[in-house]
């Protein structure tokens, strides 16, 4: 028999999961020594394993997640990296750091180790011969964070389990549907660590899905915004107000780190506690619950939030969803449970309408319930652009293929175009795919991320124009971008390939190739990307 497992790969926590057939729900797999027992809301009590992992400065060494302990941590001799997942996604400045001799790891290589190590430990838990793994990824998620999922980590763990991966949105959406009927239209609200996003949800009758109960997201929207952009911007309040120097760059970042894990600290008791204080060594400040929700409304974090619960809800009221229509919220990660962020909610919503049960679980049982059968039906969350010259300018423009919201698979075809040579004798023809992550999704207006030297040192800067249009563009088929053979060779200027593109239930856009010159169709719905 299969064994199906989720992994949700957090910024802070990453949490394993089985789906439980007997409770028709996904459940955490406890994985002893790795993970911990924490307090999620209402007093309920959730396994996770804490997303960090350290290396020894001197042998081959490593801790994982609840090993991580404050002694090893403040320890000489050992490289400790979090929050590496923001070095996955793109949303942070990657600095190899210094292991000891010549040894360096990259946020990367620590987020690859780190998810690594979790999975061949869930294999061994589950001891099983015939395994299937689902793993979720961002919404707004290149292609490059699904291959790093399945080539870079996959491979990397072994155990010969085959390996999908979902959107942590949808994953989130059915790691609550035990609890929902057919029909009914919910909020998912994800505020974790790293990003938000909030998504309307409609279950559709289990009569119509092949197994369990179907789910279609309706709308969606997200910021670069999570818990540990306001950790940051506690520690930079608390560095101000305690009158740490900044002469010293290599010291200054040394106290910024400390000051960053015990903003953490505090902002987790702050959901519960009047007070907090944030410190290291000698700098100490008390911070209230009411200086802590003034910074927020300074820094224009909540504002932020309620723009893209916003334009979540006008978005899902378009497609004649209104906001009173929707029964249930559901929040997940751990910053939703932030009482300022749920006052946010509770201006829209009723107090019996939000369910915070499960926050940080959600994602990791949802995609259990993927892998144990639940059917999806989703839309492209981005735009999809195709890359030309233009003549007059000689600049680089792009045209949609694609637009978001597209539901998928598609009859008819998405977009239809002609292509020619640029040269006499030309071979090899074929079309440049981007993904406009951000034009359509994700508001990317982070104005800093959390840069580390390579001492482990610790300090904010800003996110540069061109770093943000770094973000906005990526090339997906840029180690092939040729995939039309013109045989006689082509002319330059003439007509010689119409396209048809489409996109198939497995999310990827194909094309459909017709030679003109030979009247000859010489491809048929290949794959060409896969969309996200």
């Amino acid at each position: 028999m299969t064994t199906r497992i989720g992994i949700d790969f957090g910024t802070a926590n990453t949490v394993v999961a089985g789906w439980d057939h007997t409770l028709d729900r996904g459940e955490p797999i406890p994985l002893p020594g790795l993970d911990l027992s924490r307090e999620g809301s209402r007093g309920v009590n959730q396994r996770v394993v804490p997303s960090r992992i350290a290396f020894s400065a001197t042998d081959d060494r490593r801790w994982i997640g609840a090993q991580v302990t404050d002694e090893v941590a403040a320890g000489p001799g050992a490289v400790v990296f979090q929050s590496t997942k923001s070095a996955v996604t793109g949303r942070s400045v990657d600095i190899p750091r210094r292991l000891g001799g010549d040894r360096t790891v990259t946020a990367r290589e620590a987020a690859t180790r780190f998810l690594s190590d979790v999975m061949a430990s869930a294999i061994l838990a589950v001891d099983s011969g015939d395994l299937e793994i689902v793993a979720t990824a961002p919404v707004e998620s290149f292609d490059a964070y699904r291959d790093w999922l399945v080539r870079e980590v996959g491979e990397d763990a072994g155990g010969g389990a085959r390996l999908r991966v979902v959107d942590e949105a949808t994953a989130a959406a059915v790691g609550y549907s035990a609890r929902l009927n057919p029909g009914e239209v919910f909020l998912v609200f994800d505020f974790g660590a790293g990003t938000l996003d909030t998504s309307v949800v409609k279950v559709l009758d289990p009569s119509n899905a092949t197994a369990g109960a179907a789910v279609r997201t309706i709308s969606k929207a997200g910021l670069d915004l999570g818990g540990d952009h306001i950790d940051a911007l506690l520690a930079e309040y608390v560095a101000e107000k305690a009158g740490v120097p900044f002469g010293d760059t290599e010291e200054y970042n040394r106290v910024f780190r400390e000051l960053l894990r015990s903003a953490e600290r505090a902002k987790v008791a702050l959901t519960a506690a009047d007070a907090a204080v944030v410190e290291s060594g000698p700098y100490r400040v008390e911070v209230g619950r009411a200086d802590f929700e003034g910074l927020l409304r300074q820094k224009d974090i909540l504002g932020r939030v309620n723009r893209a619960l916003r334009k979540t809800l006008d978005g899902a009221a378009a497609k004649g969803f209104p906001a009173d229509e929707i029964g249930k919220v559901f929040l997940v990660g751990g910053t939703s449970l932030i009482p300022a962020v749920r006052d946010v909610l509770s201006l829209q919503f009723p107090p019996d309408a939000l369910h915070l049960d499960r926050p940080l679980e959600a994602v990791a049982a949802g995609a259990a319930g993927i892998a144990g059968g639940y059917e999806l039906s989703d839309h492209i969350q981005h735009d999809y652009a195709i890359r030309h010259v233009n003549r007059d300018t000689g600049a680089y423009e792009f045209e949609t293929l694609v637009r978001a919201g597209t539901e998928y698979p598609t009859p008819e075809p998405v977009k239809m175009l002609t292509i020619k040579a640029i040269r006499d004798g030309q071979r090899n023809l074929g079309i440049a795919v981007y993904e406009l992550a951000h034009a359509s999704y994700r508001e990317a207006s982070s104005d800093l991320e959390i840069m580390f030297d390579a001492n482990g040192g610790a300090r904010t800067v800003a996110v540069t124009a061109q770093r943000m249009q770094q973000r906005s563009r990526l090339w997906l088929n840029e180690e092939s971008p040729t995939f039309l053979e013109a045989d006689p060779p082509a002319k330059a200027g003439i007509d010689r390939f119409r396209l048809d593109f489409r996109v198939d239930a497995q999310k990827r856009l194909t094309v459909s190739a017709y030679d003109i010159q030979r009247n000859l169709l010489v491809l048929d719905q290949q794959p060409v990307v896969r969309l996200s």
